[in-house]
């Protein structure tokens, strides 16, 4: 309220208090003193009419809060005394003394005497309360008090770390152990790095390089004192900073299967801070289109890479499967069940729980011939068909608007039985009869498109973390899927680029390591029957019944485009009729005492 004296308070009141004794008749207030509040708990200052308003109002309610405010100060005495409390008024109350010969005189004091009784016993219990608030108060800020000091003595006799250069780390590793840790070999390694640099500059990647510059003076930048100083307090309180090199290995580490416990101890950081470098390397540094780009409308637009990869499906199919630009399927990884407001905002995590029995993410991948990721989406819910997947993403709706410029050009990708035939997407024959065209065709388009298979088997056994449930957030889940795939294209340009040595050899060193880590984790874990990135679904959807699944009525659209894609595959299944190749017939039961059959190709 109003600072004001306390003359003139106390004449405000006094003609307010009168003009309430006329109307009321019930009981005369006088107001003797008014104190000011304590520093120690500031409380809302109200005016000294308002609070006596409220009193008037109140006190049958035993002064219950009113419209959200609470007088938690008032002290009720006979006399007027000095109180060292939070803002102290002191209020006596007095019967009227007009009408002495009524004969209800003696009711109205009373009855005044009662009020009076009611309103001391609830100040004082007001009193106590504010004491004990005090107390509480006290004791909080003492607690507050302790954790500060604990804090600076611990500062002051924090150790100094003592990190090792990653040129010391990587001098212990033979090549064989440095391919196992990291997933790479040294070369591509420091590709990466470079790549890396190039993209985010020299003073956001901080390499060891850059660091030793630095602290020697012999860097060339306009802020070199003042990164210099920074440099110096890093030393002498966390061991300076880690260097590029350490937090793109550190990723890969975790990435390919690695405890974050352990790596913090490797690398001499915080339990946490390994975590903090994880993410910030995969998000800031991996994804970045410089780095590695992934993106199907771009692909479709470039006929010299399309052309690429039709050569290549090609060749591998002997002349049989021509027009192919990409295998298409859909894998699951499995995650932890997502939470309701954080991850999904309000929606429903039982749409993540997919046929497998586990909650996952449904993901889209078309790979060339070479196990390359040509485009992938990763936002669909486990439960979804891949059919529903596929025709529910940006690059389906763009085919659909495209697609007479891959059937002019001969074009189409081809996927298994999950998804719906058009003419951009060919898929086999349903219930075919063993050695009929349709079978013989069967084959040889299954012969291309276990490519995508393959692709998603690289990833899995190159990449531990997919090997048990992803339990990130929903979006560090997608960051974390994303990275191993383009890391994973990253390795296969690098490889088909000659960075290394012979492509076959590395291909084989790499699939008899991964595949000895696969066994061990799973010996480690034989609880584990389902893990890790799943594919390759060829049934279809059906309901409780077991029935299949009838949709809605389809398009012109769509039935044109299935037109077109029959007349495709009907093409191929005569053009492999007419060159007589056939599935071959050999019985690979060996083991069991069977005859081989020749092979008729």
């Amino acid at each position: 309220g109003e600072q004001i004296n306390v003359e003139e308070r106390r004449n405000v009141l006094a003609g307010f208090c009168q003009e309430c004794c006329r109307r009321h008749h019930d009981m005369h207030l006088i107001i003797m003193s008014v104190m000011p509040p304590s520093p120690a708990m500031p409380q809302l200052r109200l005016s000294a009419a308002f609070i006596l308003l409220l009193l008037l109002i109140n006190f049958l309610s035993s002064l219950a809060p009113v419209n959200g405010l609470y007088i938690s100060s008032l002290t009720y005495c006979n006399k007027p005394h000095h109180h060292h409390h939070n803002i102290c008024r002191h209020i006596i109350a007095k019967p009227m003394t007009r009408h002495r010969s009524d004969p209800f005189e003696k009711e109205r004091v009373k009855r005044a005497k009662n009020v009076k009784r009611d309103l001391t016993k609830i100040l004082l219990a007001m009193e106590e309360w504010n004491q004990a608030e005090d107390s509480v108060l006290a004791d909080l800020l003492q607690k507050w008090h302790d954790a500060k000091q604990q804090k600076k003595a611990a500062a002051r006799n924090r150790k100094c770390r003592q990190r090792r250069s990653w040129e010391q780390f990587q001098q212990y590793l033979t090549d064989r152990q440095f391919r196992r840790y990291f997933r790479m070999e040294r070369g591509c390694f420091d590709y990466l790095c470079e790549r890396i640099i190039d993209n985010v500059g020299e003073r956001e990647f901080k390499s060891e390089i850059y660091l030793r510059d630095f602290k020697n003076g012999d860097a060339t930048e306009a802020d070199t004192l003042h990164q210099t100083n920074i440099l110096h307090a890093h030393e002498r309180t966390t061991g300076g900073f880690v260097s590029g090199e350490v937090k793109l290995a550190l990723t890969l580490r975790l990435l390919a299967g690695g405890s974050y416990m352990d790596l913090a101890l490797l690398f001499d950081v915080g339990f946490s801070t390994a975590y903090e470098i994880f993410h910030k390397v995969i998000k800031e540094w991996i994804l970045d289109d410089r780095l590695v780009k992934i993106n199907g409308v771009d692909y479709c637009e470039d006929d010299k890479r399309m052309e690429e990869v039709a050569r290549g499906f090609a060749v591998a199919s002997k002349n049989v499967i021509n027009g192919c630009i990409g295998a298409i399927d859909g894998w699951i990884v499995k995650i932890r069940k997502p939470r309701r407001w954080k991850d999904l905002r309000g929606g429903d995590p039982a749409t993540f729980f997919s046929r497998k029995g586990f909650f996952g993410i449904n993901v889209q991948a078309i790979v060339d011939r070479k196990k390359r990721i040509l485009y992938r989406n990763i936002i669909h819910r486990g439960a979804e068909h891949d059919s529903t997947a596929f025709k529910h993403s940006n690059f389906y709706e763009w085919l659909e608007k495209n697609w007479k410029k891959l059937a002019e050009k001969g074009l189409y990708f081809i996927g298994d039985s999950a998804y719906a035939i058009k003419s951009f997407l060919v898929t086999p024959f349903d219930n075919a009869v063993h050695g009929t065209p349709e079978d013989n065709y069967n084959f040889f388009h299954s012969s291309s498109r276990i490519s995508v298979e393959c692709a998603f088997g690289e990833i899995d056994l190159r990449w531990g973390i997919l090997w048990s449930t992803l339990r990130f957030s929903l979006a560090h889940n997608v960051n974390v899927i994303d990275a191993c795939m383009r890391l994973h294209n990253f390795i296969v340009d690098w490889r088909e680029d000659k960075q290394g040595p012979c492509r076959t050899e590395v291909g084989m060193k790499e699939r008899d390591l991964f595949e000895e880590d696969h066994r061990k984790f799973m010996a480690a874990y034989p609880d584990i029957d389902i893990y890790g990135v799943h594919g390759g679904e060829e049934d279809d959807r059906r309901d409780s019944n077991g029935n299949p699944l009838v949709g809605g009525r389809p398009s012109n659209l769509s039935k044109a485009l299935a037109d077109v894609g029959r007349k495709v595959r009907d093409t191929l299944c005569k053009d492999i009729e007419s060159k007589k190749l056939v599935r071959p017939k050999i019985n690979w039961f060996r083991h069991n005492n069977r005859v081989v059959d020749e092979v008729h190709a």
